[in-house]
């Protein structure tokens, strides 16, 4: 049986990354990833379609700077192929309706998967891990990243990595900084989005916890490759089921101030 850690660990995973992400903040963030030394997880767009993620002009060294951080320790993630979300099918991981995964047919997420893999390849990257945009994937996902080699994921609600579909999941919890007693914790940020305020929080945060950051390999290397215990099955499913509330309300919100 895994042990949950204590006192908590924490992974840093930064989302959307393209030539086009947020130069701004991708700087501001890559400085505080070298000032703390952290070992993040890059879930990086092969070939961005997606417009929400053009929010700076290209920048022609983007492709430079993924091998020298996977260099320096960061893991690289296959964060889907394009990035366009307009399928609707039913996730494992059931937070949004459309994806650019679940529900599509099994040969074209070979083709994505296969396709989004060689090209993070041609540019010197080695992949070891899978994200999936909106958190949208499903069994069909999993078979295709197995075919291919890629037998990690980032994501699910759990306290510590575990094993289903063929596949170890390293939970992905946080979308922004919150201190915990034990377990392992994923937090998430997207450069696109994050404004100063939550760059500025994150720098706070290190300062207190940095010690406590870990990396992809030391996971995987730490941690047993086991199904979930039936009482962390039920914890995951009782954060996810607070999460998807808690941005349902966030929605209906929005939708009252618009």
């Amino acid at each position: 049986m895994t042990r949950i850690p204590t006192p908590a660990q924490y992974l840093l995973r930064i989302d959307d990354l393209c030539p086009t992400v947020h130069a701004g903040r991708w700087t501001r963030l890559r400085a505080i990833i070298d000032e703390f030394k952290i070992q993040p997880i890059l879930a990086i767009v092969p070939d961005n379609h997606d417009p929400d993620l053009d929010a700076s002009p290209p920048d022609p060294a983007f492709w430079n700077q993924m091998p020298s951080m996977q260099s320096a320790g960061a893991a690289i993630a296959l964060h889907g192929l394009n990035h366009i979300c307009d399928v609707q099918g039913k996730s494992l991981i059931p937070l949004l309706r459309t994806s650019e995964f679940a529900g599509a047919p099994l040969d074209v997420q070979r083709h994505r998967i296969a396709r989004g893999l060689a090209i993070l390849r041609s540019y010197g990257l080695a992949p070891k891990l899978f994200v999936a945009p909106r958190h949208g994937f499903d069994r069909n996902t999993l078979l295709a990243l197995r075919e291919q080699g890629i037998r990690y994921i980032s994501d699910g609600f759990a306290r510590v990595p575990f094993v289903r579909h063929g596949v170890t999941w390293i939970p992905m919890q946080l979308w922004s900084p919150v201190a915990r007693a034990s377990g392992l914790w994923t937090l998430c940020i997207h450069p696109n989005t994050a404004d100063d305020a939550s760059i500025e929080c994150l720098r706070r945060f290190l300062r207190v916890h940095a010690q406590h950051f870990t990396s992809f390999d030391r996971v995987i290397l730490e941690f047993d490759g086991v199904s979930s215990s039936i009482r962390e099955r039920a914890y995951e499913i009782a954060s996810a089921a607070r999460v998807a509330i808690r941005r349902r309300i966030n929605c209906l919100q929005r939708q009252g101030e618009s």
